[in-house]
């Protein structure tokens, strides 16, 4: 793979976001996070994902109440199962699967 079309699919991939209260020990969230990165290894190379905080300015704006998952800025699931079920449909429809 030549060095533009690595960027190319670096550009193309989907950003997940997974939000947890990371100011509280980590029991409180540990399990989700296990469950979410369940999901998320089968797909490891057509996404790009990172851990935020959910006592955070861009949660609140996004209005998260719980641990989270926000998909491309805007869809929000609460539980790994729905990821689950719609994660691969979202990668099919940017043609990546």
């Amino acid at each position: 793979m030549t060095n533009v079309s690595k960027e190319i699919a670096k550009k193309d991939k989907v950003k997940i976001d997974i939000y947890v209260p990371l100011n509280v020990c980590a029991c409180q969230w540990e399990r989700f996070m296990n469950l979410v990165f369940n999901v998320l290894m089968k797909y490891k190379d057509y996404i790009k994902f990172e851990t935020k905080n959910l006592d955070s300015e861009e949660a609140r704006k996004l209005n998260l109440r719980g641990n989270s998952i926000v998909v491309d800025g805007s869809k929000i699931f609460t539980t790994s199962f729905a990821l689950k079920q719609k994660l691969p449909e979202i990668l099919k429809e940017k043609g990546l699967i």
